[in-house]
């Protein structure tokens, strides 16, 4: 091995590992930005450090660690060789417990949404910022030192909304996912239908679509979502075609606290499953098609249980809130779409004639008779019985006491 590029390295920094790793002369320099990467995962944050840079510096591997715990060995990097240059990598949990023991800097913050995006109707929104930093130990003996403290700062932003559409439903469930450089939660979204209460059998559509009134149980769940986060329908409506920005006619099941009569919101804000269901319909614009075409989509967003409870609690406060109101939009939202459902077209029946339980005349006239036959009786009864008594009165003081004093 030819030991000349490494001399000054023996010489100055006394760091002969160097040379066995595939560093080149590229790397004799002081470490900048680009000698970090970050992978802000869903669930787990991958940092890679050059390390070549770092032992060019006067560093071992085991000097740098995560957010300053050096005594901790999970808080250590591992290296990787087999790459051009060599790393050391990394990985952090996305999540703030007491069992992560190299926990990092978690905030919410809230955010003006884009004027021109799908949210812009919200008046804010909301993200989680996870920051933190590797490091060497700190030179602090003396007043000066002539070495370098490594200092690496990263950080991650997550939205808390999206908006997730035009996926159409083709069993019991659709999973959709985007990712971008920022991370994203959009991947542990999931919206299913189903047929019963239980939420255990998918919804069988029959090819001539669904009888109306069919009650429809839909389900909106974040699978392996690491954190404390929820789900909150923020609003959930349907459309006759899939959905676009411009669309204006549209079906609501609710939005926020307010609930469609025929629609039943069972479980929100509460766990991260939300759950409601409906009864099928059918849209007066397909009324000269055997089906009717339904794309059902809910504005989703992930909240931590707190901010859930609170936003939940506005429906019985009912009183204007600063922050983003819920059931309006933001950009932390996802919009989730299921569609095509179909239903069958409405059978209309004939309607049924009125009874006639009018009485007709002769049974009238009988009835009348009846009345008046009654009342003239009754009368020559009363005349019978005054009659007679006025002749007995009669009687007994003309003729009937004198015989009874003889």
């Amino acid at each position: 091995m030819d030991l000349y590029p490494c001399l000054p390295l023996l010489v100055v920094l006394l760091q002969p590992a160097l040379c066995t790793y595939n560093c080149s002369s590229d790397d004799e320099r002081t470490p900048g930005n680009s000698d970090i990467t970050v992978d802000c995962g869903a669930a787990t944050i991958t940092l890679e450090i050059n390390l070549c840079t770092a032992q060019w510096s006067g560093f071992n591997t085991t000097d740098l660690a995560l957010n300053g715990k050096h005594n901790i060995t999970d808080c250590l990097g591992s290296i990787d060789s087999s790459v051009d240059p060599p790393v050391i990598r990394y990985q952090l949990p996305v999540n703030h417990s007491q069992d992560n023991p190299c926990r990092q800097s978690l905030q919410i913050v809230d955010e003006a949404p884009d004027p021109a995006g799908p949210f812009s109707s919200f008046s804010s929104i909301q993200s989680v910022i996870i920051t933190g930093y590797i490091d060497t130990p700190r030179s602090d003996q003396g007043l000066i030192s002539y070495s370098t403290d490594l200092y690496y700062h990263f950080s991650c932003r997550y939205p808390l909304e999206y908006l997730i559409n035009n996926t159409q439903i083709v069993a019991s469930s659709v999973s959709v996912a985007t990712s971008d450089n920022n991370g994203t939660f959009i991947d542990t979204l999931e919206m299913g239908v189903f047929n019963d209460t239980d939420y255990g059998r998918p919804l069988s559509v029959p090819s001539t679509g669904l009888e109306l009134r069919t009650r429809i149980y839909v389900e909106v769940k974040a699978v392996n979502l690491t954190g404390n986060f929820y789900v909150l329908l923020d609003h959930c409506f349907a459309t006759p075609t899939a959905y676009n920005m411009t669309q204006m006619e549209q079906q609501n099941f609710f939005a926020g606290c307010s609930v469609e009569q025929r629609t039943s919101v069972t479980s929100n804000g509460l766990s991260k499953v939300a759950r409601f269901d409906f009864e099928t319909f059918r849209f007066v614009q397909h009324r000269d098609q055997p089906k009717s075409s339904i794309y059902v989509h809910c504005i989703v967003r992930l909240c931590e249980p707190s901010k859930c409870q609170e936003l939940l609690s506005a429906c019985s406060k009912r009183r204007r809130r600063s922050l983003t109101p819920f059931g309006q939009e933001s950009t932390d939202s996802a919009t989730v779409t299921l569609g095509p459902l179909y239903t069958a077209r409405e059978d209309r029946p004939f309607a049924a004639s009125h009874s006639d339980d009018a009485p007709s005349e002769r049974e009238d006239g009988d009835v009348t008779g009846l009345v008046v036959g009654v009342v003239f009786g009754s009368a020559a009864a009363a005349l019978l019985v005054l009659g007679t008594w006025f002749a007995l009165k009669k009687f007994y003081w003309v003729g009937g006491l004198p015989h009874a004093l003889a």
